[in-house]
């Protein structure tokens, strides 16, 4: 069921409007708000999916209104309810431009607005499916562990893996190290992504991704730490689905305190990746990790662990751990501390030849991630002008 919130001057029409919502018998939850009703959730609420917008009193308030609400929470739905059959062209458009979605005519007729709450869930629900096909997000256990050269070189082994376009974001906090890791200049940042959300589409979008010359794509982290201020999970939430819509994997870099954890995005993620090392505080951090993601209702299954710079004596100590976590351990990224630093200090990403153990693995998990086999994605990197037809 979805949840809603009614916005009127007029406590009459917000009683009307409301009844509508429960009589659509899609709504389980309504509130009713004053005209300059504040988008400010109190601690432990979340907004609601619907919010139902009253023109008829003070338009400009309403809209004023409206634009607050889609700047702080740019996942609700704003439907507005006009004393008007056909709106103004011009206020049709200043509407538009202050977050509305949709229009429906005063008095409101149930079947109109059932017919509105029905497209936006199956938007909704089209928009979860395509997060869990494409989304993976990589988080750490604790600072230092590797997140970021995970993140680039599984983005790298991935495109070449499938053959596919992939993008990654570095949302980590307070600074974010992707572009530095592999040697980008980046103009823009995902702070311009989210500062311009009414105008955020997918040609916009690919105007802020810095291109790498292996073919992925990146959105750069903030430069100054305080740039993360006033930026919510939501408003975060709209560029990522905003950005499935151009490409087929997208690669979230999410640190140590991930800006989504809990979301609807990362609670339909393909996967999750969590990187840790054989530490006491990083494994410590791993298990409450754990269970913090599978008490937010996270699906077990969707979550992967890597431990990096594992090397072979700490089998035994991670066997006592899989029994303690209850959850298997994916990948086990091998200690190469020179061939990571070298790469690393001239910003490239790991490009040894592929019978290398620890680029090996990073195109093993890339192949499991996107569910490829290796022997098709080999098929992929040798396929080319001068390649040859496999033997029959």
């Amino acid at each position: 069921m979805l949840t809603a919130a009614v916005l009127s001057g007029d406590a009459e029409v917000s009683g009307v409007l409301r009844a509508s919502l429960e009589q659509s018998g899609l709504v389980g939850r309504v509130q009713q708000l004053p005209a300059t009703g504040s988008p400010e959730m109190r601690a432990g609420e979340v907004p609601p999916d619907i919010l139902l917008l009253d023109l008829g009193r003070d338009f400009e308030a309403a809209l004023a209104a409206a634009a607050a609400w889609r700047r702080r929470y740019p996942s609700v739905c704003i439907i507005a309810c006009a004393p008007f059959k056909q709106p103004d062209p011009t206020l049709l458009l200043q509407a538009m431009r202050s977050g509305v979605q949709e229009f429906l005519s005063a008095p409101v007729e149930i079947a109109a607005l059932r017919e509105a709450l029905t497209r936006f869930a199956q938007e909704r629900q089209s928009t979860h499916l395509r997060q869990q096909d494409k989304l993976i997000v990589v988080m750490g256990t604790k600072g230092g562990v590797g997140t970021t050269t995970v993140t680039a070189n599984l983005g790298s082994q991935l495109a070449k893996a499938t053959g596919k376009h992939i993008e990654m974001f570095d949302l980590a906090r307070p600074l974010g190290n992707l572009c530095l890791l592999m040697d980008l200049h980046p103009r823009f940042t995902v702070r311009d992504a989210v500062d311009n959300l009414e105008h955020l589409d997918s040609h916009f979008l690919t105007g802020l991704i810095a291109q790498h010359p292996s073919g992925v794509g990146v959105l750069a982290g903030t430069s100054r730490p305080e740039q993360w201020e006033s930026v919510s999970a939501e408003a975060v939430e709209r560029v990522i689905n905003v950005a499935q819509g151009s490409c087929d994997y997208l690669i979230v870099d999410g640190g140590v305190t991930n800006l989504l954890e809990g979301g609807s995005a990362f609670k339909s993620a393909r996967a999750i990746v969590i990187v840790t090392v054989m530490s006491v505080p990083a494994l410590w951090g791993l298990e409450r990790r754990l269970k913090s993601l599978i008490e937010q209702g996270t699906d077990p299954s969707r979550i992967r662990v890597i431990v990096n710079r594992w090397r072979r004596e700490d089998d035994e100590a991670l066997q006592n751990i899989e029994k303690r976590i209850k959850h298997p351990i994916f990948a086990r990224l091998p200690n190469d501390y020179r061939q990571v630093s070298e790469a690393e200090s001239v910003g490239k990403l790991l490009s040894r030849n592929h019978n290398d153990p620890l680029v090996t693995k990073f195109r093993n998990m890339a192949c499991q991630l996107a569910g490829v086999s290796s022997e098709s994605a080999e098929d992929k990197r040798g396929a080319g002008f001068f390649a040859f037809p496999p033997k029959k």
